[in-house]
């Protein structure tokens, strides 16, 4: 019985951390924000120093996050349009079938119907001699 009771316990006390390093890690900084701080730290430790590197590296970062917001919005500005072709009806996948019928119809009159290959005649295998000792 107590074996079982330390056991739920040791079980419950894994689900709790596990939830809160969960929630703990879904933080709202965008990807690039850790190297950036980074990067901030760094170059605020070395203040005297003329660290072209640093400076790159932070001018770099600042770039890679501004484009990703751009490619964000781009996303989701096409995700609103898709959302409402399909709203309207618009949506090419419900045509796509039919295309794909007829292009299948129009090939199969093109083409014919394919001949099968012969199959090619070859000479049996010779079996194999017993070995001794073999069974």
């Amino acid at each position: 019985m107590r074996i079982r009771c330390k056991v739920l316990a040791m079980a419950s006390a894994i689900v709790v951390m596990g939830m809160l390093g969960a929630v703990a890690k879904a933080d709202d900084r965008m990807p690039g924000q850790q190297g950036l701080d980074s990067v901030d730290k760094n170059i605020a430790r070395d203040k005297d120093s003329d660290n072209r590197g640093l400076r790159n590296a932070q001018q770099r970062i600042e770039d890679n996050m501004q484009d990703r917001k751009a490619r964000d919005a781009a996303r989701d500005e096409r995700k609103v349009d898709r959302d409402d072709k399909k709203a309207n009806g618009d949506d090419k996948k419900a045509h796509a079938g039919d295309e794909r019928q007829e292009r299948r119809d129009r090939d199969d009159a093109r083409a014919g119907k394919a001949e099968r290959i012969e199959k090619v005649e070859r000479p049996e295998r010779p079996e194999r001699p017993e070995r001794p000792g073999r069974s």
